[in-house]
């Protein structure tokens, strides 16, 4: 039987990250609740199916948000931001730190907030990373027990469309020899849920949480593997790092930026036993993205 007085409310649980956190949570017998807009959406009921207490309401109804909070142990906080076109930057700011007030105002007694990897001390220039590091420093001015973890790139974010998996090839923002590290959504919900679970060892901390390290030419070999024919790698040129922001931050950020500063995976397994290689990932919940990336559903291969 689940505690019912140790109910985490879930925000994004139709989503991603939120989605992870709402099954890793359920599988660890903490009771759920999420914040729908729609609770007969196809993805709200699999939701209250798997056992999940659903609110109707929007990052904009405070009032809900604060009704939902009511009797909670716990809040996990993700807000979507402006590339998704579901907010604009000014939103997510204020959604964010409106979300860690009323956490704050309820007694909640643990706030995880998921950030991101390519937050550091300093403004990037970039609004979708500069708008997280202006709710985590929002949050650290409260009286709430609070972790922040930072999400390393997601392993989904390489096997969408436009990277020329389809053409045999794969162009990213990493040098060949230059490493990077990868997470896996569902990851994210696992390190989550054993943040909720050791509240004094994690209050006040913030925490970058990755699944593995790969290097370009290491993507070759594992994408080469996976998709079974040859798929090369290359480094975006220059002249296209320049003309993109987002890609150029991240090219920075891997050269002297945060994300340069890689984390221990077996600190991360330690957190995680169950972590998630790329190639492990490639295999098994990222497997129908990549037939998709590389143009192969539906062909029987």
């Amino acid at each position: 039987m689940r505690d019912t007085q140790r109910t985490i409310l879930v925000f994004g649980a139709t989503g991603q990250q939120g989605g992870a956190v709402a099954r890793a949570l359920l599988r660890a017998q903490w009771a759920v609740r999420a914040l729908v807009r729609d609770p007969a959406a196809p993805k709200s009921i699999a939701l209250r199916e798997a056992g999940v207490e659903l609110v109707r309401g929007s990052f904009a109804d405070i009032d809900v948000l604060r009704a939902a909070m009511k009797d909670a142990y716990g809040v996990f906080s993700v807000v979507p931001s402006s590339p998704s076109g579901a907010v604009t930057d000014e939103e997510e700011v204020r959604f964010g730190t409106a979300i860690a007030d009323l956490a704050s105002e309820s007694g909640i007694a643990h706030l995880v907030y998921s950030s991101g990897a390519s937050v550091g001390e300093k403004p990037t220039g970039v609004a979708r990373f500069d708008t997280k590091a202006r709710i985590e420093a929002h949050i650290r001015e409260l009286p709430v027990t609070a972790t922040i973890v930072r999400p390393v790139i997601f392993m989904e974010m390489l096997v969408r469309p436009g990277f020329g998996l389809d053409k045999g090839r794969f162009t990213f923002f990493l040098r060949p020899n230059q490493s990077m590290q990868l997470i896996a959504v569902d990851d994210i919900g696992k390190f989550v849920t054993a943040i909720f679970a050791d509240k004094m060892r994690f209050s006040g901390e913030t925490l970058k949480i990755a699944s593995d390290t790969v290097t370009g030419r290491e993507l070759e070999t594992i994408l080469t593997e996976a998709a079974g024919r040859p798929i090369a790698y290359a480094r975006f040129p220059d002249e296209v790092l320049a003309a993109n922001p987002y890609l150029r931050q991240l090219a920075a950020s891997l050269d002297e930026g945060p994300l340069a500063d890689h984390v221990d995976l077996n600190v991360m397994r330690e957190l995680n036993p169950e972590i998630l290689s790329f190639r492990s990932w490639l295999a098994g919940s990222g497997r129908k993205a990549l037939d998709e990336a590389l143009g192969t559903t539906g062909l029987g291969l």
